[in-house]
């Protein structure tokens, strides 16, 4: 993969990274407002993407800003939001067939840069608030939205989990926060929140094309200029501290099978090294956890591993019986100290690091993959590109795996079990 990367600054915290790959067919542009997560707060800025995404002034309903985009070839505009460590990331994109592929060259990457960035920071208001009817079926779709988190036990097991893991950190919140603190937002509140996250929030901008566009970077410049900005400065996440005892919590849920989630702490700083331990541990299909915890020794439904490199967790995530909890925790804890003790083949390290190559090299094969890495990469200070990664990975050693594993230290393990189960 060949990505000609370059990073510019449109103004005070805001800055506009263009990825170009000469395979792209499409052209894609990503925004990103980076805030902090908070309680308060969670719920109305998830509102927000999805508001801003149906309508602006100059499309004032769904049907307007779609028959319009059906106009472009079939161009979207879409809303997301995620979590980044402490940090909560809105977003909006918009994507479209490279001007060369239309009938009679048509500019239409540019006309979806200027209705994307209208739909930012022009929307349709009413009264100085957000359109009332519209707003309301977005909240409605938030509110389905957190009382639907319960219904994947999995999802929902590890959401519980992290409010232990992180306990008073911003981690711990869920990225939609709460429903009551959702059911309190109206569209006026929800307008004056728009409005501050534009002033304060850290915007970041990827174009993913074939080619660059100055046209495209500059109506985004023009559209951001007129900000009133604030600064509230970068995003980043502190890594969460070890407990000094281990937080042991299970609760009771409608489930008929266990969920159990086990969060490792580690310091260590070498995070390729922490990925090719984590990927013979417990990430593929190959690992010591699914080859037996799941398959050998049967205790596990499903038994994988995980990193969270903006908070310094390795996690482990099972479905397991209630009855065997004790015995799969016991065992997973086995497998750790095997890795630890360099009780892994050459093959088990070379199978893991090419699983792992095989995934950074697919980065390139989508517009959404592409950026997600680079936003990914901006948020930790770097700008590598997968081959970078893949160089450092390629020069890891089974000493910096033993190190990384020995790095991790148990802190929290969490279970959701069936009402039946524990009586």
């Amino acid at each position: 993969m060949s990505i000609i990367y370059k990073r510019e600054d449109l103004g005070e915290g805001i800055h506009f990274t263009s990825l170009i790959n000469k395979r792209q067919k499409l052209n894609n542009i990503f925004i990103y407002l980076l805030t902090p997560l908070s309680g308060d707060t969670a719920s109305e800025n998830a509102v927000i993407p999805y508001v801003l995404c149906g309508s602006s002034r100059n499309y004032p309903t769904l049907t307007d800003l779609n028959k319009k985009l059906s106009e472009l070839y079939g161009a979207v505009i879409k809303g997301s939001v995620s979590k980044m460590g402490d940090s909560q990331s809105l977003s909006l994109m918009a994507g479209c067939i490279n001007n060369r592929y239309t009938f009679d060259g048509e500019k239409i990457t540019e006309e979806m840069t200027k209705m994307l960035a209208d739909c930012l920071t022009d929307p349709n208001i009413s009264e100085n608030c957000f359109e009332e009817k519209d707003f309301e079926l977005k909240k409605q779709e938030l509110l389905d939205d957190i009382d639907a988190e319960i219904n994947e036990k999995r999802a929902y097991a590890f959401k519980r989990a992290n409010m232990n893991i992180f306990k008073n950190e911003p981690a711990a919140i869920s990225v939609k926060g709460d429903r009551e603190h959702a059911e309190k937002i109206n569209a006026r509140s929800a307008y004056e929140r728009y409005k501050e996250l534009l002033r304060t929030a850290q915007i970041e901008i990827f174009f993913v094309g074939a080619e660059y566009s100055e046209t495209c970077r500059n109506i985004l410049a023009e559209a951001f200029s007129k900000l009133d900005r604030n600064y509230a400065g970068d995003n980043h996440s502190d890594r969460s501290p070890v407990k000094s005892e281990i937080c042991r919590v299970t609760e009771e849920h409608d489930v008929a099978q266990s969920k159990m989630v086990m969060a490792f702490k580690t310091d260590c700083e070498n995070i390729v090294a922490l990925k090719l331990m984590n990927a013979i541990f417990g990430a593929t299909p190959i690992s010591k956890l699914f080859m037996n915890v799941r398959e050998k020794l049967s205790l596990c439904y499903y038994c994988s591993s995980g990193v969270n490199e903006k908070k310094g967790v390795v996690y482990v995530d099972s479905g397991v019986e209630h009855s065997n909890v004790g015995k799969a925790e016991a065992e997973i804890l086995n497998q750790l100290d095997a890795v630890r003790n360099g009780d892994f083949s050459d093959d088990e390290m070379e199978n893991a690091r090419r699983a792992i190559v095989n995934s950074w090299k697919g980065v390139g094969d989508g517009a959404r993959s592409i950026a997600e890495w680079y936003f990914n990469q901006s948020y930790m200070g770097r700008s590598d590109p997968p081959e970078k990664q893949i160089e450092l990975l390629m020069n890891v050693s089974r000493d910096d795996v033993i190190s990384a594993a020995e790095s991790l230290k148990l802190d929290t393990v969490y279970v959701l079990s069936g009402k039946e189960e524990v009586r």
